[in-house]
């Protein structure tokens, strides 16, 4: 800022030196804390699982193992009343995984999966707990 009769006046910075300054303040999320490679594996096994039971080639019993109960209950809605999206195009097929870790103790994750020639997407939260991490929330779109 600079002082103009009596007036704060914002000073005219350069774009090239607006970005270094930008690019300064901000770091990205995975310089924070970066996903290992143990925590990744098990994000993916727990997500081709989610889809198998949305696909109905493993039970919905299974899902117990890595999921919440209320994770497990709300896919046995959607099995029940037939929402899961696009099931009749065919298999779902899992493309995608972006994992941001939140806290140490929480994950969020966005991830792509394919049925037939369409693309689908989904989200999930993963907690930590005292015997390992747990899906706690899914949304399926």
């Amino acid at each position: 800022m600079v002082r103009r009769e009596g007036r704060a006046v914002r000073k005219c910075r350069s774009s090239a030196e607006q970005e270094r300054q930008t690019a300064r303040e901000h770091k990205p999320a995975q310089e924070v804390s970066p996903v290992d490679a143990r925590l990744r594996g098990f994000v993916e096994r727990a997500l081709r699982l989610l889809l198998e039971v949305l696909d109905l080639r493993r039970p919905i019993g299974q899902l117990g193992a890595v999921a919440e109960p209320t994770v497990v209950a709300a896919v046995r809605t959607l099995l029940r009343l037939g929402l899961v999206p696009g099931r009749q195009l065919g298999v779902a097929m899992l493309t995608r995984v972006d994992i941001a870790m939140v806290t140490r103790g929480a994950v969020e994750v966005s991830a792509a999966y394919d049925r037939g020639a369409r693309h689908f997407a989904l989200a999930a939260r993963m907690q930590q707990t005292r015997p390992g991490w747990r899906l706690s929330a899914v949304r399926l779109r």
